[in-house]
């Protein structure tokens, strides 16, 4: 007699549509800035937006990529987290080091930019999140 491992359908990838939500909140939430305080200021609001997008994307990257991987052990595991992790950290600094200091960004709009970008990430993985579960 033959056992048989029933097949569930592969889960669909929302971390793009999450992206795409934060990628549109950001934009949207920049709109005003625009109109309230002129276009260096919401030039700096969507720089700080696209670190944190960048940032998200970075993370969907490595989580593709961990999906590939079958048989890895905890160590393995526990590795790529932490590279991950520092990855993530570098870049965002990295990037917030040249908004701030190459391109001379107001600083208080560059980071509430970028903390309007990860709360955005926050709403689109909720909301991709949401969906998901109900398809």
């Amino acid at each position: 007699m033959r056992a048989t491992i029933p097949q569930h359908p592969k889960p669909k990838l929302f971390i793009r549509r999450a992206l795409l939500v934060q990628g549109v909140l950001v934009l949207m939430a920049t709109m005003p800035v625009y109109a309230v305080s002129g276009q260096a200021t919401a030039f700096a609001v969507v720089f700080g937006g696209f670190v944190a997008l960048a940032n998200s994307a970075v993370l969907a990257w490595r989580m593709r990529a961990a999906r590939r991987l079958i048989n890895t052990d905890v160590q393995q595991d526990l590795r790529m987290l932490y590279r991950t992790g520092l990855e993530r950290f570098v870049l965002v600094v990295a990037f917030l080091a040249l908004g701030m200091g190459v391109l001379k960004l107001d600083p208080l709009a560059l980071i509430a930019g970028f903390v309007l970008g990860q709360l955005a990430w926050l709403v689109g993985v909720t909301i991709s999140g949401v969906r998901h579960i109900e398809d």
